[in-house]
């Protein structure tokens, strides 16, 4: 599988929240630095992290543009997250339930083979909506 079909494969695991298929993408040594710093080691901590983030929201990722060669994957992505209930420490700031908070972030990819090994984002722009003001717009 090319990376960009991998890549595109990858992310319709994580919008559907298939963790299973999830862990096939990730080598067991991964090892995941998020855009606040945090760096996550390891198959098993990485999906425990987004299991965690997906309870009390739903993310869900779309491809702006990607680019590949034979190791590395580059990708500007948009991130939505809707909070399912209130999360008094994600990111930045706190969340009520219908709040939503986007990201748009650069990420590399490493891989060997069909799995990958490292992967680094950068975000450069995010947004709040609080569900107040998403309420008056309807």
């Amino acid at each position: 599988m090319n990376p960009e079909t991998r890549f595109r494969a990858y992310l319709h695991a994580f919008n559907g929240r298939d963790w299973n298929a999830l862990r096939g993408f990730y080598a067991p040594e991964v090892r995941l630095m998020i855009g606040n710093g945090t760096e996550l080691a390891g198959r098993e901590a990485i999906i425990d992290f987004y299991t965690r983030v997906n309870r009390q929201t739903r993310r869900t990722i779309e491809i702006v543009q990607c680019l590949a060669n034979e190791v590395t994957l580059a990708a500007e992505i948009e991130s939505e997250f809707l909070a399912l209930e209130d999360v008094p420490d994600f990111l930045k700031q706190p969340l009520v339930r219908g709040d939503r908070y986007y990201l748009n972030s650069f990420v590399f990819y490493e891989f060997s083979g069909e799995q990958y090994t490292r992967i680094r984002a950068a975000t450069f722009r995010s947004e709040f909506r609080p569900v107040a003001s998403t309420e008056e717009k309807r």
